[in-house]
């Protein structure tokens, strides 16, 4: 069960407007949602909203919306946004890839240069830093309602990703 489509995907980033691998793109959805988002989320409450992807009860968390703590109003952005940004800093990494019966091969035309490595993980790693941005709010929305598996669940994240920014 995937929480967001290709064409949600899609719609939360910018991949061209050329015609992308869909395989490719949904086997990263299926990789981000297994390792990060069930890494934040905690066993429990991953499969419980996975087993509840149409309840009216889960759609904020789903796709955003703003709720209020301590008489402040905030606005989480939603776990398929979450995931987008997961899902895009594992793409940018793989996306030049190309598995063949003769090894791997990355794709370069007459008129184009591959991107560097290093720019490539400099792109997944902001993704992450949005990630974890957004996750920071979206905890905090969790912690603010009544999600029964959540708060059973006694789960605070265990992934606290810090990200030191390179200076040149």
């Amino acid at each position: 069960m995937k929480i967001i489509s290709v064409n949600e995907f899609k719609s939360f980033k910018d991949v061209g407007k050329n015609k992308v691998d869909e395989d490719k793109i949904n086997q990263i959805i299926d990789e981000a949602q297994i390792t990060e988002l069930k890494e934040v989320l905690g066993n429990d409450f991953y499969f419980d909203v996975l087993n509840n992807l149409d309840n009216p009860d889960y759609q904020v968390l789903l796709s955003g919306g703003s709720f209020t703590s301590n008489g402040i109003n905030y606005h989480q952005e939603g776990l398929k946004s979450l995931l987008a940004d997961y899902v895009m800093a594992k793409f940018v990494i793989q996306s030049n890839i190309n598995f063949t019966p003769f090894g791997s091969v990355t794709k370069v035309h007459n008129d184009s240069q591959p991107v560097e490595r290093n720019s490539l993980k400099d792109m997944s790693t902001q993704q992450f830093q949005y990630a974890s941005a957004k996750w920071e709010i979206i905890e905090m929305y969790l912690n603010s309602e009544s999600f029964t598996n959540w708060k059973n669940n006694n789960c605070t994240s265990s992934t606290n990703r810090r990200y030191k920014f390179r200076t040149f």
